[in-house]
């Protein structure tokens, strides 16, 4: 059999990071209010640091590509040449920082 075609298991992983997420946020939730209620159920609390913990891990190892908006592109485009020849005083050399 294998993997569906276009299966991406950094992307599963984040899926499962958001589920476990979402399920601690519930048991802190749940925590909360036998606080509330006076008979605090620390079990709750922990499986909620647990999962909250181990979800946000997940989340962290897979980065989405960001796409450019598009905005800012002329003077993206400026800074990143150097700007020697524009205005401004924006294109100053290192060697005039070394002052220190």
């Amino acid at each position: 059999m294998g993997e569906p075609a276009n299966y991406n298991r950094k992307e599963f992983v984040y899926r499962v990071g958001t589920f476990f997420l979402l399920v601690g946020l519930g048991l802190l939730i749940f925590f909360m209010l036998s606080e509330a209620a006076e008979q605090p159920q620390f079990n709750y609390f922990c499986g909620s640091m647990v999962l909250l913990i181990v979800g946000f891990v997940f989340r962290a190892q897979y980065k989405k590509a960001k796409v450019s908006s598009g905005r800012f592109r002329i003077l993206k485009r400026i800074f990143n040449r150097g700007g020697g020849s524009g205005g401004g005083g924006g294109g100053r050399k290192e060697e005039e920082y070394d002052d220190e």
